[in-house]
């Protein structure tokens, strides 16, 4: 018994120093509009407008896009676990998304879909996207490999 009463309050102060250097996922939640002066677009970017509205429900982010007056909708749940992120006619967006210190970190392939078949495309490199919010919470940035191109949001 006397081991124990030595032992619990070590094994708390361990479990709490533990937590305590955990770092909080920042919140992405909110209205966001592309700062096209502030971004990097990639040279043959068409992209005139986009707003992004960020929710959280339970353990999953979800982005409703509205880019050029066309709306979609990309899920993710930053676990590092492969899940269906988006769904096309021509295809999957499998998404495997984690949280790397205070950025958040999408990397995504396509199946593509044929009538009966479906296609696996092995050999190329996933899409990487790194999502981080700036300190005083109040710009976005999402920055991509390939094309190499950084967007800029601000938050409404």
């Amino acid at each position: 018994m006397r081991q124990l009463l030595i032992r619990l309050p070590l094994l708390l102060a361990v479990t709490f120093s533990a937590l305590a250097q955990t770092a909080a996922a920042p919140d992405f939640s909110g209205a966001w509009v592309l700062n096209v002066p502030k971004s990097t677009l990639a040279k043959d970017s068409t992209i005139k407008s986009e707003t992004i509205d960020i929710a959280y429900k339970k353990s999953t982010i979800i982005f409703h896009y509205k880019t050029d007056g066309k709306k979609s909708t990309e899920t993710y749940t930053p676990d590092g676990q492969k899940r269906v992120a988006k769904d096309m006619s021509s295809g999957q967006l499998i998404s495997k998304a984690s949280w790397q210190d205070s950025v958040l970190v999408i990397e995504s392939t396509l199946e593509i879909k044929i009538p009966n078949v479906v296609v696996n495309v092995s050999g190329l490199k996933p899409v990487i996207d790194k999502w981080a919010l700036a300190a005083d919470g109040r710009t976005l940035s999402h920055e991509t490999y390939d094309p190499k191109q950084i967007s800029v949001y601000d938050k409404q």
